[in-house]
């Protein structure tokens, strides 16, 4: 194993350990430890504080601050979005993303999921009787809610991490003496230690990096070698056009310039084909 025994920094305040480590551990032997360093700062799921830059400028963000604040040379760190499927806009998905850096090798590597495999879930209330649907299909209280006003002027009334019944109505009542409307906006907590099912795919996304880490580039040796892209057009084989199907795989180093391609195919049936097939 390329890192048996070294240890690798998680900046994290959900407990995402819990999902990474065991992954690092048995593929690549890194022993990952939790750094709890303020990620509040570059976004919330709740709103409060926008996420400054991208997706990926932030997650490489919080990769370097758990590096600089540990002194470790490996960390990681992890980011998600959540909202409709890029390809089925009526589902929602969860979309996860892992970045793992190592500073002495100089190098850093992303790799993303998008699963089907989320809670995700919001609704606006008149009145907690409403919650108790809600509560069924989101798999309360194993999984979280937040509680706000829907009309929200005063960003302070907010209640995380609700998980008890209890909780919930005296969140709810103040909530709702907060709205102009009388109307409470109950989502779905999707911090990763308040929402066991998207800890199961952070988990996924793991074995995934870890994995790929684990494959090292055949020109400089350098871990990370993987697919960095694709190339579509495979052709029809009734009338030679080309489709969405994927011709090729590029794999590359995360290092140095050497790639290689891997051919899908050389024809596709012409059920596939916009021309044959409008």
């Amino acid at each position: 194993m390329i890192y048996k025994n070294n240890y690798c920094v998680l900046n994290t305040m959900h407990s995402k350990a819990e999902a990474i480590a065991e992954p690092f551990l048995k593929n690549l032997g890194i022993k990952v430890v939790e750094q709890k360093g303020d990620t509040d700062h570059l976004g919330t799921f709740s709103g409060e504080v926008e996420r400054p830059g991208t997706l990926w400028e932030v997650l490489k963000r919080k990769c370097e601050i758990g590096l600089d604040l540990s002194g470790l040379t490996l960390g990681i760190a992890s980011e998600g979005s959540f909202g409709p499927h890029p390809l089925i806009p009526f589902l929602p998905c969860d979309f996860e993303a892992l970045i793992f850096m190592d500073r002495e090798k100089d190098f850093f590597l992303y790799e993303t999921l998008i699963s089907e495999k989320t809670n995700y879930k919001f609704e606006d209330m008149e009145d907690e009787i409403e919650f108790f649907n809600f509560a069924k299909v989101i798999k309360f209280p194993s999984h979280g809610v937040i509680i706000r006003p829907l009309e929200w002027d005063d960003e302070s009334i907010i209640f995380k991490g609700i998980r008890t019944f209890k909780e919930f109505r005296d969140s709810f009542k103040i909530c709702q003496t907060s709205s102009a409307r009388k109307t409470v906006r109950v989502e779905t907590d999707m911090r990763a230690h308040m929402n066991p099912t998207r800890m199961m795919v952070i988990r996924e996304l793991a074995e995934k990096l870890s994995a790929r880490i684990t494959s090292q580039c055949p020109k400089c040796r350098m871990p990370g070698w993987g697919k960095v892209r694709i190339i579509k057009g495979l052709e029809c084989i009734q009338c030679g056009t080309p489709t969405e199907k994927i011709k090729e795989e590029i794999f590359g180093c995360v290092k140095c310039s050497f790639e290689q391609s891997l051919q899908k195919g050389e024809w596709v049936g012409p059920e596939n084909c916009h021309y044959c097939n409008p």
